[in-house]
Order: structure tokens, then C-alpha cells, then sequence
């Protein structure tokens, strides 16, 4: 009977739910936020120099009064357009209302006066879509602050996709105990569709000191080349990529 009693107190303390994804968005725990939008036409100068401004202390300040924390944008072309990712981790109670939250700490910025909304951000009632959270790797957190960060974007092809969906649910033990060796932490993957095709964006910290040895002992593993052969095979990459992926110009970290 005590034993009883004690399980049932102990799942007291506990939050399930039907998912990982659901398990971790109640944990109350930070999540990462990734916002997308395009540049509209002539606007690049303008809206490079709003969004490195987001870095200056008081417009920081003013995020982090609004639980946003870690802000990074990134650029990229392709589909015919510029588009931006903004990057941040959020400690809001309502995951949803990150894109709004965001809007409303950098309103004196009128950023929406150089951006073209995705078509379904309307339907929100926000300039920024917030993208699919479809995956989040932590890793260790023994060490400090990042010395570099960056975010890259692919495709998926479309009868990849629940493939794709269900690794990244189930990422093998091996792959991760890599990224800690080489120096890798809080590994986020987002989805959005873009006219007919499905794209995915990463966004990564990397703490290390010496990304090329790192990286080539991550070439090197044989749980991460297996993991890749079966990955890449549910990408389809875009003009101008270095293997699956190509990677986004950063702006403002």
C-alpha cells in the first residue's frame, strides 16, 4: 500500500502528455522559437540594419522583459525571394504567442514596414509565422556561453516527410552522444511550407573552440554516418548547398 501511495504522489509531480513534444511544452521548461519571413523587394539595407539593432542593450532589455532571450537572425534566397529566420528561446507560458510577443517587444522598430508576411502568418494575426517545432536536441550544458551559432535551411522531399517526422521523434542515443563530443548544444529543427514545397530550417550553438576537428570527428562517427545516409535520403537540396544543406547568412546573433 506504500508503495501505491508513494507512486501516486510521485506521478503528482509529474506532467504527461501524449507526445514528446506535448511532454516538453508542459515541462515549463524554455522553448525555441523559430520565426520566418520574406524581404520585400528593395528593402535588404533597411531591414539588415533594423534587425542587427535588435542586438543593441536596450532593445535586449526590452525582450527579456517579454521572456525572449538568445535572439539570432539569419538570411537566406531562394523560392525567388530573401527570406529571414529570427531565432530565440522563450520562456512565455503560451509557446503560441511567441511570434505576437516578439512583435509587440520590437514594435518601435516597424520592422513590418520592409517584410513580406508568409500567407498563413495572417491567419495569426501576426507579420512573423512562427514555424513547426519538429525537433530539439539539448546535449550537455556543462559549458558556457556560444562561441559561434548558425542556421541552415534544405527541403523535404514529400514522400519522405513521415519518415523524416519519425527519426526525428526517435533520435538515436549515438547521434546525440556526438553532438556532446563535438561540442554542439540545443539543436533545434523547424518545417514551413513555402509555396508547394516543404523546407526545413536548423538552427545550433556551437561552445567549442576548434569547429573543423570537431567537425571532422563527427565525419568520422559511425552512428552519425548511418544516421545521414538515412536522412539525407528525405532531403532534397537547393541551388547553391554543400551536401543536403546550405547554410544561412547570419545578421545578428
Amino acid at each position: 500500500m506504500k508503495r501505491i501511495l508513494f507512486l501516486l504522489a510521485l506521478s503528482t509531480l509529474s506532467v504527461f502528455g501524449f507526445s514528446p513534444y506535448e511532454n516538453y511544452l508542459m515541462s515549463g521548461k524554455p522553448t525555441r522559437v523559430g520565426l520566418i519571413a520574406s524581404v520585400k523587394a528593395g528593402s535588404d539595407t533597411e531591414l539588415d540594419a533594423a534587425l542587427q539593432a535588435l542586438a543593441e542593450k536596450k532593445t535586449t532589455k526590452a525582450l527579456k522583459k517579454q521572456k525572449i532571450t538568445g535572439l539570432a537572425t539569419y538570411k537566406q534566397t531562394f523560392a525567388g525571394k530573401t527570406w529571414i529566420m529570427v531565432y530565440f528561446d522563450y520562456t512565455g507560458k503560451e509557446y503560441l504567442q511567441a511570434a505576437a510577443t516578439f512583435e509587440k517587444a520590437v514594435a518601435f522598430q516597424t520592422l513590418e514596414k520592409w517584410i513580406e508576411p508568409h500567407p498563413r502568418a495572417a491567419r495569426y494575426g501576426t507579420q512573423w509565422l512562427q514555424m513547426e517545432w519538429i525537433n530539439y536536441i539539448r546535449a550537455s550544458q556543462e559549458k558556457g556561453a556560444p562561441t559561434d551559432r548558425f542556421a541552415m535551411v534544405t527541403r523535404i522531399k514529400p514522400k519522405k516527410e513521415q519518415e523524416y517526422r519519425l527519426l526525428h521523434q526517435t533520435v538515436w542515443p549515438g547521434v546525440v552522444d556526438q553532438m556532446v563530443r563535438s561540442n554542439y548544444r540545443n539543436f533545434s529543427v523547424f518545417f514551413v511550407e513555402i509555396e508547394d514545397e516543404l523546407y526545413e530550417f536548423f538552427h545550433v550553438d556551437y561552445v567549442g573552440d576548434d569547429i573543423e576537428k570537431d567537425n571532422g570527428m563527427t565525419k568520422q562517427d559511425p552512428f552519425t554516418q548511418r544516421w545521414w545516409k538515412i536522412t539525407d535520403a528525405c532531403q532534397n537540396p537547393l541551388p547553391g548547398a554543400s551536401g543536403p544543406w546550405l547554410m544561412m547568412d547570419k545578421i545578428s546573433k
